[in-house]
């Protein structure tokens, strides 16, 4: 429950500097009322409020709720059609509903209620990056800043363009930032090609007009996003990386020497004055294996710079803790330890979180 009531505050709590007319209409398809009553579980209304609107069109979410108010629920993003985003909803739905006595139905398409409200796409490109479809943007002038965020790498034939940013990417959106995707085509995705495309993509950013900016990533978008700060630290304020890797075969024998002293020199790279930088490493991920040494050597790093560093290293819940590569984009990882990485990006030096957590953040 006071997991529910801070989802509800991080997305329901007014802000007069930053609220516009705009987002009336899109709170009316993205809230919790939308879920129906009784209230629904955290993990539903993080999944619809949160994760659901990181997803790239054709996007459909699906949910089955008796009157008790037991649920179950599905969403999916990316599909080649509309139809074929719900049926593959509807379909999970159908295979996750265990005791449910409910029927899966299609709560939402894409940015839209079924049968309700409904707010357009967010279309357009700036530089190198294209704006994220679902989430709201309000422009330079009333926007607190942007947010950048940038999948993982699977290789030349696995295109991740369509992946999902993670849910604590809507909060940072629900707290005045606007969300802009560094998609790549992955038959020219090598760091070498990429890497330079994100640091000139940063002064158009600036260019226009948005005074701050964040840098996020999964994987290699991560650990792209870190040299990039490192590179232009003059125009990057933090970086959020979620199980950030660079070496390309999972279990790879030298991951644990090589990836160690590349992760180590990685970090050397930042500045002692900036930008802020938040890391989440997990247990179980097939590219690092000792999230316990890179939690290490974050805290360490921490002590030794001026501006906030910090590690999450998610040690439960129990028995089914928050594990592997894609752990950031578990809803509970945005419930968990969303509210750290939300300070980390607006509160003053002095209040922002630092060194290693592993615990739940609570108020962050």
């Amino acid at each position: 429950m006071r997991l529910l009531l801070l989802l509800v505050l991080v997305l329901g709590a007014p802000r007069p500097l930053l609220a516009q007319p705009a987002e009336d209409p899109y709170r009316g398809v993205f809230s919790v009322a939308a879920l129906g009553t009784p209230g629904p579980s955290s993990g539903l209304a993080s999944a619809f409020t949160l994760l659901y609107r990181g997803t790239m069109p054709h996007a459909a979410f699906a949910l089955a709720r008796e009157p008790s108010g037991r649920s179950a629920w599905a969403y999916v993003g990316g599909a080649p059609t509309a139809e074929a985003a719900e049926a593959a909803a509807l379909e999970r739905c159908r295979r996750s509903i265990g005791p449910v006595q409910a029927e899966c139905r299609i709560l939402a398409r894409d940015a839209g209620l079924v049968g309700g409200p409904a707010v357009p796409l967010v279309q357009g490109t700036l530089g190198p990056f294209r704006w994220a479809p679902l989430q709201l943007r309000r422009g330079p002038e009333a926007a607190r800043g942007v947010v950048i965020w940038a999948h993982g790498y699977g290789g030349p034939e696995r295109d991740l363009r369509a992946a999902a940013a993670p849910g604590f990417v809507s909060i940072l959106n629900d707290a005045g930032w606007d969300v802009l995707r560094f998609d790549r085509n992955p038959a020219e995705d090598a760091l070498y090609t990429s890497l330079p495309r994100l640091v000139e993509g940063l002064r158009a950013v600036k260019a226009a007009g948005y005074r701050h900016i964040v840098l996020g990533g999964q994987s290699r978008g991560g650990w792209q996003a870190i040299m990039a700060a490192s590179a232009r630290p003059e125009l990057v304020d933090a970086v959020i990386a979620t199980a950030p890797a660079a070496h390309g075969e999972a279990n790879r024998a030298n991951n644990l020497v090589s990836g160690l002293e590349d992760f180590r020199r990685l970090l050397a790279g930042l500045p002692a004055g900036g930008p802020r930088l938040a890391v989440a490493v997990f247990e179980g991920d097939d590219f690092d294996p000792s999230p316990e040494a890179r939690a290490g050597l974050l805290e360490e790093a921490s002590r030794n710079r001026r501006v906030p560093i910090l590690a999450l290293w998610p040690q439960g819940p129990q028995p089914l803790p928050i594990r592997g590569h894609g752990g950031a984009g578990d809803w509970r990882f945005t419930t968990l330890y969303g509210a750290c990485l939300l300070t980390l990006v607006d509160a003053p030096d002095a209040a922002a979180p630092r060194g290693l957590r592993r615990t739940p953040c609570g108020g962050g």
